[in-house]
């Protein structure tokens, strides 16, 4: 990858996982989530710590955008392919072959519910996505 590292668009990018999840994991489909968890508001609140559910939430998601980034990169070298609809494509692929197939082990043996899954599996596209679409045209 020849282009430098765009530290600002991979920060900004950073951002999408925690703004999209508040709005997902809130009036989209908070009490549906809660409901397959198995959780109320006051157990979530109970044991809840903000430094370790946003702080490292924010530093994995960072890091999510700096490997998409890469990868991105490499698929502009192998292919010539830039942009938004590049960065969109990028973040299908990765949702498709890792989040999928790696998600998925966890409704086939540890019992997850299949709508839980499918939430938590939509959720991962959309930031994917989301991701792939400003740091491509963000390039």
């Amino acid at each position: 990858m020849d282009a430098p590292i765009n530290y600002l668009a991979i920060f900004v990018a950073g951002l999408i996982p925690m703004i999209l999840g508040s709005i997902w994991y809130g009036p989209l489909f908070g009490k549906k989530w809660m409901e397959l968890e198995g959780k109320t508001e006051e157990e979530l609140k109970a044991g809840f710590n903000p430094m370790k559910s946003y702080g490292v939430t924010f530093v994995f998601a960072l890091l999510m955008a700096y490997v998409l980034t890469h990868v991105l990169g490499a698929f502009s070298d192998a292919y010539g392919e830039t942009g938004a609809m590049a960065g969109i494509q990028g973040g299908f692929w990765i949702w498709l072959g890792f989040v999928v197939t790696i998600g998925w082990q966890q409704v086939a043996f540890s019992g997850q519910n299949l709508t839980l899954w499918i939430i938590n599996s939509l959720y991962n596209l959309v930031a994917l996505a989301s991701m792939g679409a400003l740091l491509g045209s963000w390039h």
